[in-house]
């Protein structure tokens, strides 16, 4: 059920026409199949009138400049969105929201218990509860005051916080300025660099990499299913963390652990380590 769909259908109706002019098909296979796709596209029709967009909003201000259709809002200026699955959203420069996407520049704040596919800010927001989205891309600062959990990809650069934990579990998570997580971080791999304090557990299936140019930590285990690489930068920074366990090799640099195991270990400058097992 989308416009995608729909648009779909009609390009397949017109499609017909052309074939039956070509030959490719008889009067009666154009009639047969013009009659279905049509009663299949009053049908999307239907079902996307009966769940648009706007069944969802009970009030939109804007200030500026935007637009309303049955699918989305945008706004240019400042905007407010109320009603929307249940929470309200500011806009402070200009925006787009849709049942599919959320696209911020400027400012902005998103109620909590949000899902979307995709939500991309760059500037500033707050979300005021937990939020789950597809794809979260972020470039400047914010906050989400709860769990985030992401089912395609997490790219951060700027400065974020997330009060609860980071659920990635089938996703990459990508962070290259200063980031903070009160909970744990579950993900398919992830590459951190700037400064990250993770006051739980960071697990990876696949693999973790770090660029160390500032101070970072994580306040219990690094457990990852694949390789570990750490190193820093010409700053220099380093990385404190309680256990490090690693089904595959680690490599460290600016590292202080009590304890350290994967399938081979090499310990580089200015580390930290209490005790090496290597299981290879």
């Amino acid at each position: 059920m989308s416009n995608k769909i729909i648009e779909d259908l009609k390009t397949l109706i017109k499609a017909l026409e052309i074939r039956l002019e070509a030959d490719e098909i008889t009067e009666a296979e154009y009639k047969e199949l013009k009659e279905k796709y049509n009663a299949k596209l009053k049908e999307e029709v239907a079902a996307l009138k009966e769940h648009s967009f706007l069944r969802n909003i009970s009030y939109v201000s804007i200030s500026g400049s935007g637009k309303v259709t049955d699918s989305y809002v945008s706004i240019s200026g400042s905007g407010r969105i109320e009603g929307w699955r249940g929470g309200t959203i500011s806009i402070s420069g200009s925006g787009k929201v849709s049942d599919e996407e959320i696209n911020i520049s400027g400012s902005g704040t998103l109620p909590g218990d949000l899902k979307t596919d995709s939500l991309s800010v760059s500037g500033s927001f707050k979300a005021e509860g937990s939020v789950e989205a597809g794809k979260f891309l972020a470039s400047g600062s914010f906050k989400v005051n709860g769990k985030l959990t992401i089912n395609e990809q997490f790219a951060s650069s700027g400065s974020g916080k997330i009060e609860g934990s980071l659920f990635a579990e089938n996703a990459s998570v990508v962070s290259s300025g200063t980031i903070k997580i009160k909970g744990d971080v579950i993900c398919d791999s992830a590459e951190l660099s700037g400064s990250y304090k993770i006051s739980g557990s960071v697990e990876c299936k696949n693999s973790f990499t770090s660029e160390l140019n500032e101070k970072s930590r994580i306040e219990a285990d690094l457990i990852c299913g694949g390789d570990i690489y750490i190193e820093q930068d010409s700053r220099k920074g380093s990385l404190k963390v309680d256990k490090i366990k690693s089904a595959g090799e680690v490599y460290l640099e600016g590292v202080e652990a009590n304890t350290v195991s994967g399938k081979r270990v090499k310990v580089g400058p200015e580390c930290n380590i209490g005790s090496i097992e290597e299981t290879g």
